[in-house]
């Protein structure tokens, strides 16, 4: 249950204190040149540092302040500004993911996850609905345990999805697990370096991956309007297509494996059409 703390909160503050004659005297406070002044008073000294009651400022500061209780949480933010809400849960993660809404955007991240908190406030996600973040748990570098998968969507509209992937993973450091962020090379980099195009025809072009060459009717390099990362058979996989008139109707497939400390390319192919990717998580 939340509900408003003001009372017994207590939050550091940089402040203009007036120096007084003695220690009885009440300290006097000034937020932005005007005094504020409370009974009892509203300033205690720990261990040498001023520490002010939220409850005494907050108007003047133009904070809204809520305590969760059940949580042990403070949460405090600028009147006016938009508040972050539910975006996508996971339950068998035990995850549950937040975001602000700002002109079209999901900003200013804050994941939530069995019992951790992390903030990542340079992610990107369209706020239209159809495209929410969409979450994973799933051992995908076969090593025993679960990663999170987070796919988000950067970009899309008629014919184009743009999306990027964020993989959480339990590493232990001085005998502590907690879930570290990992590098993912960049699938336009690897199809750049792998994969070989050269138009044999009008209407075909043949593609070349390794030692294998294909003929296809629709792939044309360096335009990819279709960048869509998933868990794929407990892979971390990204499909990645052109648009043309026809749409296209292949693409690359390019599968990771972790290696080096980082998620690289294992498998790359052409696939005739998209696969069926599972999408999982809600959308709020």
């Amino acid at each position: 249950m939340k509900r408003k703390w003001f009372l017994t909160v207590f939050f550091l503050l940089l402040i203009t204190i007036v120096p007084v004659a003695s220690a009885t005297t009440p300290l006097k406070v000034f937020v932005n040149g005007h005094p504020i002044y409370g009974a009892p008073p509203i300033v205690r000294i720990i261990e040498g540092l001023p520490f002010v009651s939220i409850d005494a400022i907050s108007s003047e500061l133009k904070l809204n302040v809520e305590y969760d209780e059940e949580k042990k949480t403070v949460h405090i933010s600028n009147k006016g500004e938009p508040q972050s809400e539910v975006v996508a849960t996971l339950k068998k993660a035990k995850a549950t993911l937040y975001a602000t809404k700002r002109e079209g955007n999901l900003e200013k991240f804050r994941l939530e996850m069995d019992g951790e908190t992390r903030w990542f406030p340079y992610w990107r996600n369209s706020d239209t609905p159809a495209f929410g973040p969409r979450l994973f748990f799933e051992d995908i570098n076969q090593e025993g345990k679960e990663e999170l998968v987070i796919i988000l969507t950067t970009g899309h509209g008629t014919g184009i999805t743009i999306t990027e992937a964020h993989v959480l993973q339990k590493t232990k450091i001085n005998g502590q697990e907690f879930y570290e962020e990992m590098l993912i090379d960049n699938p336009e980099a690897i199809i750049n370096k792998n994969v070989k195009t050269k138009k044999v025809s009008n209407d075909q072009v043949e593609i070349t991956i390794g030692k294998k060459k294909t003929n296809a009717p629709f792939y044309k390099c360096l335009k990819h309007e279709t960048i869509d990362f998933s868990v794929y058979k407990n892979k971390l996989v990204v499909y990645m297509s052109g648009q043309l008139t026809p749409s296209t109707v292949g693409g690359i497939l390019i599968t990771y494996q972790f290696k080096d400390n980082m998620y690289q390319a294992r498998k790359i192919e052409y696939l005739k059409k998209r696969p069926d990717f599972i999408v999982e998580s809600s959308f709020h």
